[in-house]
């Protein structure tokens, strides 16, 4: 420490000055006169019909009470110069020494501030050290960094044992974190595997800060609704299904009563009916008229119906509808056009 401030050579400062003597002249008098105006307006409620008088009461009382206040301030004033005529003297002779203090607190900060940093520079060290082979990353702890980096902490710039305690407490409580997560993922992963669903959804929520119990409960709900969903879509093309097969049979109905009605009404039939007898030469398989069944014969007819379409198509239509309703075969002969 310098010898001049050592030694007290500057002096704390000496001032001669003699306090402000205020007297009240009528001091009794003033306050009589306070008191009789008080006297007189305690109590009093303006009204309706006196409000121009009460009104100018307000502006007596307010302009009395503006000029009592106004001597106040003047008196303030002329007692505060001295004052501040040595405030302004003071802070001039003072500045030097200021401007000295300034100097030295900035170069000390600059010093301060390096330590720091070659503290927090340890810490992060420590910090690397003690996450080496493990899943935890030492930089999310950075928010703690400036509170590890206390100088409280060090021996100059060795740290103490209570701070490799504190930071050794903390990475392990952030690996007992990881350790449950990971956990708590595989159960959800495990959980959606065996109900066929994905698990990214319930990772996410998971990660949002949902409990595993919620998570687990959430893939149940949604489980138990996309079975309900499909059991409700498999009814519905079941129902779809016999609807169209209705549909399509009530067609099939209408498509052969259309046919059979448009048969009845345009095409133009001639049957001719021939009874024979059996013949005793033999007959062709188209021309037999007779079988035997058991011990009795059976006679056979042969009729010949001659029916005009329009179409090649219209004729395999009505062959087919024939056949469909149980009219037996019949024998394709191409007719020429009429």
């Amino acid at each position: 420490m310098s010898e001049v401030i050592e030694n007290e050579e500057v002096k704390d400062i000496q001032i001669d000055f003699k306090p402000a003597v205020i007297n009240i002249l009528e001091e009794e008098k003033f306050k009589e006169s306070i008191s009789r105006v008080v006297a007189e307006y305690t109590g009093h409620v303006p009204s309706v019909e006196n409000l121009t008088v009460d009104k100018k009461t307000r502006a007596s009382l307010n302009k009395l009470i503006t000029k009592i206040e106004t001597r106040r301030k003047e008196i303030k004033k002329t007692i505060n110069v001295p004052y501040a005529e040595f405030e302004g003297w003071y802070k001039k002779a003072i500045a030097p020494m200021e401007k000295v203090i300034e100097t030295i607190d900035a170069g000390i900060k600059k010093i301060e501030t390096e330590q720091k940093e070659a503290r927090k520079k340890v810490v992060h060290e420590l910090l690397v050290e003690l996450t080496t082979d493990t899943e935890v990353d030492s930089r999310i702890f950075e928010n703690f960094v400036d509170d590890w980096a206390k100088a409280s902490n060090f021996n100059d710039t060795k740290p103490k044992k209570q701070l490799i305690d504190s930071i050794t407490y903390v990475i392990d409580g952030e690996k007992q974190k990881i350790a449950e997560y990971k956990s708590a993922k595989q159960s959800i992963s495990d959980f959606c595997f065996g109900n066929n669903v994905s698990d990214t959804p319930y990772i996410r929520m998971l990660d949002s800060g949902k409990s595993v119990s919620e998570v687990m409960s959430a893939i149940s709900e949604d489980v138990l609704f996309e079975k309900q969903r499909k059991e409700a879509e498999e009814k519905r093309k079941e129902a779809e299904k016999q609807r169209q097969a209705e549909l399509e049979k009530q067609k099939q109905e209408y498509e052969t009563r259309k046919l059979e009605a448009s048969f009845n009404s345009a095409a133009s039939v001639s049957t001719e009916i021939i009874q024979s007898e059996p013949e005793k030469t033999k007959s062709s398989p188209d021309e037999e008229i007779a079988e035997v069944s058991g011990a009795e014969i059976v006679q056979k007819y042969r009729a010949v119906i001659e029916i005009c379409f329009s179409s090649l198509e219209e004729k395999n239509k009505w062959k087919q509808v024939m056949v469909d309703n149980g009219f037996g075969d019949f024998k394709a002969t191409e007719f020429g056009k009429i």
